[in-house]
């Protein structure tokens, strides 16, 4: 299931806050280390994989640091 800007964030320093209210320093940093996951050959799954989606589905580029 895709997550919306209203979901909640699924875990972490920010479990429950609306996806659309988590900092994007936090989401840029989130999704640099699932980056370093990938490059090491390891599987994104679960939630890890729905907020990577999310994240790319936004556009990494419009996320501010």
């Amino acid at each position: 299931m895709r997550l919306r800007d209203t979901d909640p964030m699924p875990f972490g320093k920010y479990q429950g806050t609306p996806m659309a209210n988590v900092p994007d320093s936090y989401l840029l940093w989130l999704y640099s280390k699932y980056k370093e996951q990938v490059a090491e050959g390891k599987e994104i799954r679960g939630d890890s994989h729905r907020v990577m989606l999310y994240i790319e589905n936004f556009g990494v580029h419009n996320l501010k640091p």
